[in-house]
């Protein structure tokens, strides 16, 4: 079978390998692709910056945002919930030995010696089957199977806006305005699912318009805010309230620090984005500190996810799906059969929401 693949730290390697369908244990379930979604991890990827193979082999299968089908099940496996046709989606890290990892909660790992498939240590799901345990594994309802490529953006923004919620259980706390700042695949989800716990969101972003994000704000009732007439530490004022949840996700370290400043007494900033390079800008830390102590402030970093989150995302999925048809599906703005994918410049469009690759002509083949 094919199967896309880089070789690591190598700029514009992204080439298809030969490699033999996966044979199953008795443990294991062989899962045949049926799409898979691309984002920036897989662009920096493709750079260069990072991705390690698995042990001795020397490409990385890429690919970390998966959804397919079962096809074939160990003998094993009975009575773990799955059967031969359903969808699924599997998590992407993989756990080492430490006590958070024990626990369930690899995205909490205290030693950084977990892999993760498609990016690091373990092969991806940019194939045409892939195989799993189980336990590993995320049944999806035939209603999201179009959206349900996109759980794992969907799982991280489930932590970004669960873990303040779970913070804040240190007081009596009724948050009523968010503020989400980046409008990627994750931005709006999380201004989705602050919305279905009711806050008052604004989403801010450097656009003047997108059809589809519009949709989504007007179909969701969330606000938006072009950041080029309104600057970031202004919108309080420009809103009339004070934010009680900040979650951060450009990639901007300028506009870390403004988040970091944004949230009102009692808030909390969430930040999930990745500054890359080096940033140096003159910071008033006393205020900084001020403002953080005297108000009650957290400022707490939010990285992967872990299996209760993706379950998290599919039965949000569903309520957004129930309640707003193929508005979910609207976000897949590209979508690029295999055979075609040959490097990652079809992410440098930023008009594109979710770019994915679609194995369909495979299938009908198979």
């Amino acid at each position: 079978m094919k199967a896309a693949a880089i070789m690591p730290k190598k700029i514009g390697s992204l080439h298809f390998v030969e490699v033999p369908v996966p044979r199953i244990s008795p443990e294991e379930v062989l899962v045949r692709i049926i799409r898979v979604g691309l984002d920036g991890t897989d662009k920096e990827i493709g750079m260069g910056y990072y991705g390690t193979a698995p042990k001795g082999c020397d490409y990385l299968i890429v690919g970390h945002e998966s959804f397919g089908r079962v096809e074939k099940m160990g003998d094993g496996t009975s009575g773990c919930g799955l059967k031969v046709g359903d969808y699924v989606v599997a998590t992407v890290r993989r756990p080492d030995k430490c006590i958070n990892c024990a626990a369930g909660e690899s995205d909490m790992c205290l030693t950084g010696n977990y892999t993760e498939r498609g990016i690091k240590g373990a092969h991806g799901y940019m194939t045409e089957y892939y195989k799993e345990v189980p336990a590993n594994l995320v049944k999806i309802p035939s209603s999201i199977a179009e959206p349900a490529v996109m759980l794992e953006p969907m799982s991280i923004a489930e932590k970004a806006v669960t873990q303040p919620f779970e913070i804040q259980s240190r007081m009596v706390w009724a948050p009523k305005t968010a503020v989400v700042l980046g409008t990627g695949t994750v931005g709006l989800f999380a201004a989705m699912l602050l919305r279905l716990r009711g806050l008052d969101v604004v989403s801010v972003d450097r656009t003047e318009s997108n059809p589809i994000k519009e949709d989504i704000f007007k179909s969701m009732g969330i606000r938006h805010i072009n950041s080029s007439k309104v600057a970031i530490g202004d919108i309080p004022k420009s809103i009339g309230k004070n934010v009680d949840i900040v979650v951060e996700l450009t990639g901007s370290p300028a506009v870390v620090y403004d988040a970091m400043n944004l949230s009102g007494p009692n808030g909390l900033v969430s930040l999930v984005s990745v500054t890359g390079g080096s940033y140096v800008a003159n910071v008033d830390m006393a205020k900084l500190n001020y403002n953080l102590v005297l108000g009650n402030r957290v400022v707490v970093g939010v990285v992967n996810s872990n299996i209760k989150y993706f379950r998290k995302g599919v039965a949000d999925m569903v309520s957004i799906e129930k309640a707003h048809p193929g508005l979910l599906k609207g976000m897949i703005t590209r979508r690029v059969p295999f055979e075609e994918f040959d490097n990652y410049g079809i992410l440098e469009d930023r008009e594109q929401i979710k770019v994915v690759i679609e194995f369909e002509k495979i299938l009908k083949k198979g």
